[in-house]
């Protein structure tokens, strides 16, 4: 394992620029590092030693040192192939696995990686044909990037590594924007710079002699027809499948350790693990402190597992000083990303290199066997669709749509609301609304026109539908499985695993990826993978062989973090901050200072137990763009003119009201596009006087007729539920009942 950076260049690139950018991955190997570079080529790594500790130096060469090559990763069959070339005449001068690399070369050129069982990105300089070849792993385990430039091509196990050239330039790619904020992350072959791509998972990339490019495609997820066995004999493949995966993945000259959530993946991983080693294995759990009554704590069920096999288990108990981390983990990404799962990662990372360097992991396992919510959520809205439509759109849907947002941190209110909004879609629709985390039509109204115009939201949708909709065999739970292992697994789940571990010099292995694993179990039933509302249903039936019932039966939970508490708390002022510092452009996008606003108040919205639970991005910046575009107008309306009457405050004076009507009036003309803005203000503050207020509804009907019309149907809805709060206050009994229903009388009319 380590890192690897280097170049092609005709416009003499020097070797101290393949320094610099060797020296920025420092923490990708600190064991060591090697260089060469040779006229037009430059290749440098970073090493952590795992096998062959004392003679896996790099670069390696072949016989005749006409081929060299730069790796980062494990090949764990790499015996049997050494075995195999040295019966063939092929001389080794170390027993490490990279060594394979140029001599499986020698015979197969650029089609070795079909031989390779393992993660992997290496750079093979081949001086007779002047061409490198760059190659990146089946699953996207191991990163690699590239940027083109006029002088030649940099590539990368980081986007910093390229940076610190100061050749690439930082424009952003404002496509690659769009694409984080609806999915949380930049799909491939993007990045958040415009000069700079990352190699697709399965790819070959052959940089030839005048620096050309070509990119070839040597695996794809696979697509095959389902192979129809008992379930049963379907549960002994997986066992047995499994446990092959998890035996190769323990190659190692150092000491192998593992992450234990608690949860089903990890700990019938784990379970295989003692049952394949001799000595105790060391295990690492994240819990978190003050993380309220909502957030479920699995170390409980770690502890079960880790009793039963006799583990060295280790408990990391994380508290909320995540202010003293934040940085670290952003320089560890170098780019926008928005998974939370990064906290409890980087915990557990820090705690495991303490003990070992490398680590196996229980990633791949929702994704192979259908273990999200989505999942289900695709299964049961194929169902729904035979439902009537006019029981659909009439009945259920709008119940759907009025469910109060829960004061926890669960979300299944979030995606009944995104089940009911994408009913009516296709199945590749359905599966990319529940990927995503703002719809296009919330994200438009984040963005200037200028913004707007440069932004193809469409494309940012086809990346998941077109994929999804490419594979041919299956349900729509396989192709949303596919689809997962295309695009979120590689550039979301392996990014993070990838990312945070190796900025603490931790090697992370991924069993549930062997890609042999991964082809068979492409070819189970989609209904033994959600069996009913059953999900992981096979994986289930293997692990009650190894596992404690209650570790297989409680909720499912996901390694992720009380982040809603933490931005509330001592991550408020942090996130206040950065916000503030970003004025008006936010990203890099115009983005109005109300706005952002907007936002921090969604976010800050109170709970029961004082500490509000995030609803997620959607949601926060649903809450802030509902109403209008602007939500600070309406802020300043009801702190100003509504609290006074509900609280029984004195009432400002009418030059204090005057000085905040301009300032609402400035809002509601600038970002909301009224231009009947004075008259509306002189309704609402009739509206809101309390003497009127108390006399009936006089002001719905007068805001019903000003804001008629698509473009103030949404202004409309909060100023009629500002006055349904501020009437109801003024009433008991059947007077406050009536008001209620002639308001929402009236929602419905404005298309509420």
């Amino acid at each position: 394992m380590c890192g690897i950076c280097g170049f092609v260049s005709f416009a003499g690139w020097s070797p101290a620029m393949l320094q610099a950018m060797n020296d920025v991955i420092f923490r990708r190997g600190p064991d060591g590092e090697g260089s060469l570079h040779c006229g037009t080529v430059g290749l440098a790594m970073r090493r952590l030693a795992i096998i062959d500790v004392a003679g896996g130096a790099q670069p390696v060469y072949n016989e005749d040192r006409s081929v060299a090559v730069v790796f980062n990763g494990e090949i764990y069959n790499y015996r049997s192939l050494r075995e195999g070339l040295r019966a063939r005449g092929h001389e080794f001068r170390s027993n490490s696995d990279t060594e394979v690399l140029v001599h499986l070369y020698e015979e197969r050129g650029a089609d070795l990686v079909r031989e390779l069982e393992g993660m992997f990105a290496f750079a093979l300089w081949d001086s007779s044909k002047q061409a490198l070849l760059l190659a990146r792993d089946r699953l996207g385990i191991k990163p690699l990037f590239i940027a083109q430039l006029a002088g030649g091509v940099l590539f990368g196990s980081e986007i910093k590594a390229l940076l610190a050239t100061g050749l690439v330039s930082r424009e952003l790619d404002r496509q690659a924007l769009d694409q984080f904020l609806t999915y949380t992350f930049i799909p491939a072959p993007r990045t958040i710079y415009r000069a700079i791509t990352r190699v697709a998972p399965g790819t070959t990339v052959t940089i030839g002699p005048k620096a050309q490019v070509s990119a070839r495609c040597y695996w794809e997820v696979p697509d095959p027809q389902v192979v129809q066995r008992t379930p049963a004999e379907w549960a002994e493949r997986v066992e047995g499948g499994l446990l092959r995966a998890v035996e190769s993945h323990l190659v190692s000259d150092v000491p192998v350790g593992a992450f234990l959530s608690g949860g089903v993946d990890s700990g019938l991983m784990v379970a295989m693990m003692a049952a394949a080693t001799e000595r105790p294995v060391e295990t690492f759990t994240v819990g978190f402190a003050d993380a309220g009554s909502s957030f479920m704590d699995e170390r409980v069920y770690a502890r079960m597992i880790a009793q039963r096999y006799r583990l060295n288990h280790h408990e990391i108990n994380v508290e909320p000083r995540v202010t003293d981390i934040i940085q670290d983990i952003v320089a560890a990404f170098d780019e926008p990303f928005a998974d939370d799962s990064v906290i409890p990662s980087y915990y557990v990372s820090q705690a495991a290199a303490r003990f070992v360097k490398v680590a196996l992991t229980g990633l791949g396992g929702d994704e192979l066997f259908g273990g999200y919510r989505r999942h289900l959520g695709v299964r049961v809205g194929d169902a729904y669709r035979g439902v009537p439509r006019w029981l659909r759109e009439r009945v259920v849907d709008p119940i759907i749509r009025r469910l109060p947002e829960p004061r926890t941190s669960s979300d299944l209110v979030d995606h009944l609301k995104r089940f009911s909004r994408a009913s009516s879609a296709s199945p590749s629709g359905r599966y990319q609304d529940s990927m995503s985390a703002l719809p296009a039509t919330q994200r438009a109204r984040l963005y200037s026109r200028d913004a707007l115009s440069q932004l193809d939201l469409a494309a940012t949708a086809a990346i998941l539908t077109d994929t999804f909709d490419g594979f041919r065999h299956g349900t729509s739970v396989d192709r949303a499985l596919k689809t997962d292992l295309r695009w979120y697994l590689a550039d979301d789940i392996l990014t993070l695993t990838d990312r945070l571990s190796m900025w603490h010099s931790l090697e992370l292995r991924v069993p549930y990826l062997d890609h042999r694993f991964v082809e068979e179990v492409m070819t189970i039933p989609a209904n033994l993978k959600i069996h009913g509302l059953n999900q992981k249903y096979v994986l289930k039936q293997v692990a009650a062989k190894w596992l404690p019932a209650p570790v297989i039966n409680h909720r499912k939970q996901g390694f992720e973090a009380p982040m809603a508490r933490w931005l509330r708390g001592p991550l408020r002022a942090l996130m206040q901050d950065t916000l503030a510092a970003g004025a008006t452009v936010l990203f890099g996008l115009d983005v109005p200072r109300v706005r952002v606003d907007g936002l921090l108040d969604a976010v800050a919205l109170p709970t029961d137990d004082g500490l509000a639970e995030c609803r997620g991005p959607a949601m926060c910046v649903e809450e802030a763009l509902r109403g209008s575009r602007s939500r600070r107008c309406f802020t300043a309306i009801k702190r100003y003119h509504l609290r006074p009457i509900v609280q029984q405050e004195e009432r400002p004076t009418a030059d204090a009201r005057g000085l905040r009507l301009d300032e609402i009036q400035h809002h509601l003309h600038r970002d909301c596009g009224i231009d009947r803005a004075p008259a509306l203000l002189q309704d609402l503050m009739t509206g809101f006087d309390g003497q009127r207020v108390r006399r009936g509804n006089h002001v719905l009907p007068r805001a019903d007729r000003l804001l008629r019309g698509p473009a103030r149907r949404q202004l409309g809805r909060l100023v009629l539920r500002q006055c349904e709060l501020a009437g109801g206050e003024r009433r008991r009994g059947r007077a406050r009942g009536a008001a209620r229903r002639d308001c929402r009388r009236r929602l419905d009319r404005l298309g509420h």
